[in-house]
């Protein structure tokens, strides 16, 4: 069952808290090793709704059997949260949120690649001021350039969730749609290299930092466990 990957990790996660060394893992001060609380099937078919697609199947067991967010990568997850405009997921109990994200926006089609491709070209045809006979007409085109590779570069986000904040405005996402739905990609424009794929999928993502915090802090986890939730 896809609920097994998740064996044993709610308590592997809430102990590191209590750990000597604990305060030292890169991230810790944003979420100190809480968890939310799990997430009922109920308020994930909510979310559902809002979302307009079906959540990732590893990001929803996690929901249903780790927590809806809290300690992980970085300085923490975001939680899907419900509000007066609908679902969204925000930074609960965490001390350095990613941005927020609706539902709705996280339920668009996610097409950061083909944007990319389009801003690269765009890039190559910023306005040079030395082209125009006048200042007026270069401010003119700059600006209308501008416009434009901010819309796209927003644009990008759509279709994910910013679910965990690294620092210096870089973020990881969780992508909610398209052939890429479950993965993990990196916003990386703060280094002008746009949003890029990690190369794993959620549950790798995640359990690889806890399996890295638990060899940083030599903690040796249990050898078997059983599912958290069924």
């Amino acid at each position: 069952m896809t609920e097994d990957i998740w064996a044993g990790v709610r308590k592997r996660v809430l102990r590191l808290a209590d750990h000597p060394g604990a305060g030292k893992i890169f991230g810790a001060r944003g979420h100190g090793f809480r968890l939310g609380p799990v997430m009922e099937e109920e308020e994930l078919r909510a979310l559902e709704a809002d979302l307009g697609v079906g959540l990732p199947v590893r990001y929803r067991s996690f929901l249903l059997c780790v927590g809806g967010g809290g300690a992980g990568p970085d300085y923490g997850l975001m939680t899907p949260v419900v509000g007066e405009g609908g679902w969204q997921w925000r930074g609960i109990g965490i001390a350095f949120p990613a941005q927020p994200t609706t539902a709705e926006f996280a339920g668009r089609p996610f097409v950061a690649e083909a944007l990319q491709s389009e801003l690269d070209s765009l890039g190559t045809r910023e306005p040079k001021e030395d082209a125009f006979a006048a200042d007026n007409a270069f401010r003119r085109a700059y600006t209308a350039w501008d416009a434009r590779y901010e819309e796209l570069s927003d644009a990008q986000e759509a279709g994910a969730v910013f679910l965990s904040e690294q620092g210096c405005g870089y973020a990881s996402l969780l992508v909610m749609t398209g052939p890429h739905r479950g993965a993990i990609w990196e916003d990386l424009r703060p280094a002008d290299r746009g949003i890029e794929p990690s190369g794993h999928d959620f549950a790798d993502w995640y359990r690889r930092w806890l399996e890295r915090t638990e060899r940083q802090l030599d903690v040796i986890p249990p050898a078997q466990e059983h599912p958290d939730c069924s």
